[in-house]
This record gives structure tokens, C-alpha cells and sequence, in this order.
């Protein structure tokens, strides 16, 4: 199968060319989509071998996410998708289980479980013990069995995303995209699993995300979702 792998990207020019470069060696394809950095982001992802979309200002990581997704589906030679964090926490070794997941389930979309795996010792009090409520609720809009429904390390079959493309672009909460995206990805019947990952500390710098602000981030976009009129049945 032909993989592209997109990295989302925001000020990792300490980390992006790491991850790229062990892609690389993997002999995986990559597409860095840089959201608006303003250090050397750009040029040390291009200069470990990925291509590169730049946003011209900081839209916020799950906006990086729909970009990397719209611009695979340009590319008729990708046969799967897999996003994975830029600073170092997703091992690129892991590539081929998901790959190897999706070929033995038929699933759509194959998801990287912290859970099922493990957590690294400085795991936000959000991952730590509010992500499993916070799956049980999409589970129960979804009809779904997840474990960790806001891992970034995903793999997507292209054509399972080219079916249901028009979604991508009415999305409401971007910046929260998994909440909704699995909402809206299980009204247009696309199937999930998982496989358990396990993470590593970042490379360098810290998350941006708030707890208090992520986690009220999160429930507004399954409210907001679930109001909106365009939500298939």
C-alpha cells in the first residue's frame, strides 16, 4: 500500500526534522503542514525530505489535521493516511501495525491507543484521568469501542476519507477535531479500531493545551456538533 504520513507542526524545528528523517529512513512518504510557525519549522522539515504546507498564521492543531487530510486526498497514488505528532511522542516504527490492523479488520480508520499501551510518566492529568470519560461519552454518540478517542497517532483508508470528504469542510470546532470527527464519521458509517501505542516523552518544549481549557474545548465541540442541522442521522 502507498503511505503518506502528515505531521501537524507548530514551532518543532527542534524536533520535526527527527521524526522526518526517521520516516524517511522507514521509506515513508511525508507531508509536514506547518500551522504558521514562526521559527525553522518549514526548513528543517524540508530539509529532512518531507513536503511542506505552510498556514500563513497559527489556526491551531486540528485545523493542521483537516489540511493534512484534504491535501492526501490530492494525491491519487496515497492508499492510507496516518497523522502522527511532530514532537517526537509517536514512534515511526509503529507505522506498520497500523497499516498491518487495517489490512487484517477491513476497518476505516485504525487508532493508536495510550491506553491500551501506556502513558509516559509526564502524562497530563487530562490524558490521565479525564480521557476515559471523555471516550465513554463519544462512545455512546458514536456507537463506537474506543479506549482513546483523542490520540493523534491515526491511520485513515483514503478511500474511506474521499467518500465522506464533504464533512471535512463543516467541521465547526477544528480545533477539537476528534470529538466531532468521529461523531460525524459514525453517521456516515465509517468503522474503528485500535491498536495500543506507547508514547515518549517529547523531544523538546512543552504541549500548549490547558487542561481546564481543553477538556471545556472538547465538551462545547460534542454540543455544538450534535446541534448542528448538516449532523447525519
Amino acid at each position: 500500500m502507498s503511505i503518506l504520513v502528515t505531521l501537524a507542526a507548530h514551532n518543532e524545528e527542534r524536533n520535526v526534522g527527527k521524526v522526518v528523517g526517521r520516516l524517511r529512513e522507514l521509506g515513508y512518504r511525508c507531508m509536514v503542514v506547518d500551522d504558521g510557525s514562526t521559527d525553522g519549522t518549514v526548513q528543517v522539515a524540508a530539509a529532512a525530505g518531507a513536503d511542506v504546507i505552510s498556514h500563513a498564521t497559527n489556526l491551531g492543531q486540528g485545523d493542521a489535521l483537516l489540511t493534512g487530510l484534504k491535501a492526501s486526498l490530492l494525491d491519487p497514488a496515497c492508499e492510507i493516511i496516518v497523522e502522527m505528532d511532530a514532537d517526537g511522542e509517536h514512534d515511526p516504527a509503529d507505522v506498520p501495525r497500523f497499516i498491518e490492523k487495517m489490512r487484517e479488520s477491513g476497518a476505516d480508520i485504525v487508532i493508536g491507543s495510550r491506553i491500551l499501551g501506556s502513558h509516559q510518566p509526564t502524562a497530563s492529568r487530562l490524558r490521565r484521568f479525564f480521557l476515559p470519560y471523555y471516550t465513554g461519552l463519544i462512545n455512546r454518540l458514536t456507537g463506537y469501542q474506543m479506549t482513546d478517542a483523542l490520540c493523534g497517532f491515526r491511520a485513515f483508508r483514503r478511500d474511506s476519507i474521499a467518500r465522506v470528504a464533504p464533512l471535512l469542510n463543516i467541521m465547526i470546532e477544528p480545533q477539537y477535531v476528534a470529538a466531532e470527527m468521529f461523531i460525524r464519521f459514525s453517521r456516515a458509517g465509517l468503522c474503528v479500531t485500535e491498536i495500543p501505542i506507547h508514547l515518549a516523552d517529547r523531544g523538546w518544549g512543552a504541549s500548549q493545551k490547558g487542561v481546564f481549557r481543553y477538556g471545556v474545548g472538547i465538551l462545547r465541540a460534542i454540543t455544538r456538533t450534535l446541534l448542528d442541522p448538516r449532523l447525519g442521522k
